[in-house]
């Protein structure tokens, strides 16, 4: 009896670890979103970077935001985009109040010192969650590890708008391309100080690129972050309802009268403005998209399209 017992109790003591360990082993599967693969990807604060951590520089030339430590020595006018540059300290600068302030150092490839002036107190120097707005430069190892987690990978393609360049076409917009196709990604690199990241990927037969930011980068919020533009999921088996005909439309961003308003938002996209009400036939829709473009919809089928 005392053998039963002391089994029942050894069974009792380890099932929480034994339904950790099956809870891991569940959680350790393959990422089932971009977000997914992505996660952990992000800008370290400066507290976080070591000297002479690389970073590639995104403009063509050393603007305002930089301040050379010796200003005669600031030869560096040469078209700057792509080199590379070495983070080098974090130093203190004493502002007309008498307050010290944080100023990170860097090293240009020609071993010239440039400060970028934070405006935050040295106080930030130990702030893990501060982000500075330092656009002009990027970590290269975060290009690095983004390249390695897509390349060679397949996705299936969000966009087909003036947001994909097809180096391609003679006329840039003015070729009409599939949406919702499986690309492969070709590499990662640098990209512009609005958007860091430059990917480029195979569809087919055609060759093209997009500038975009990782998800929840803030120092690059006027950029679409990647998991906008990518999917690990075929769109066709998220909704198995949509005919072949209506697809048709919707890789094109194409609409036509009596589509739904799912189907729409999958064609066009999100509008800018919505405006509802009730009506006598039923609840009536505007939705308002860039180019003075206008829907409208009765009871979720689209019903007219204009131009205001």
């Amino acid at each position: 009896m005392k053998t039963i017992r002391y089994g029942v109790f050894l069974v009792l003591l380890l099932l929480p670890s034994l339904l950790t360990a099956r809870t891991r082993k569940t959680n350790d599967g393959e990422p089932q979103t971009l977000a997914e693969l992505l996660d952990g990807l992000s800008l370290a604060s400066p507290s976080q970077w070591y000297q002479g951590m690389p970073f590639v520089f995104l403009n063509e030339r050393v603007g305002l935001s930089l301040t050379a430590e010796v200003p005669a020595e600031a030869t560096d006018t040469a078209n700057m985009r792509g080199t590379r540059w070495f983070y080098d300290s974090m130093v203190s600068e004493e502002d007309w109040m008498g307050q010290q302030l944080l100023q990170l150092r860097f090293i240009s490839p020609q071993g010239h010192a440039y400060r970028y002036s934070t405006g935050r107190p040295m106080t930030a120097m130990t702030d893990t969650t501060y982000h500075p707005a330092l656009a002009i430069m990027y970590p290269e190892e975060l290009i690095r590890q983004t390249d390695s987690l897509l390349r060679a990978r397949t996705f299936y393609i969000l966009y087909n708008d003036d947001r994909i360049f097809y180096p391609a076409d003679s006329l840039p917009g003015m070729v009409a391309h599939q949406k919702f196709v499986p690309v492969r990604i070709d590499s990662v690199t640098y990209g512009t100080e609005t958007a860091p990241l430059r990917v480029a990927f195979t569809k087919g037969d055609e060759q093209g690129y997009f500038l975009a930011s990782l998800p929840g980068s803030r120092q690059n919020a006027t950029s679409t972050p990647l998991t906008r533009y990518l999917s690990m999921t075929d769109p066709y088996d998220l909704h198995p309802d949509i005919t072949s005909e209506i697809w048709s439309k919707i890789q094109y961003s194409q609409v036509q009268p009596d589509m739904t308003s799912e189907e729409v938002r999958l064609s066009w996209g999100r509008p800018s403005r919505v405006e509802r009400g009730p009506s006598r036939n039923g609840v009536v829709e505007f939705w308002y998209y860039s180019n003075n473009r206008i829907l409208q919809f009765w009871d979720g089928r689209l019903s007219k399209i204009g131009i205001l």
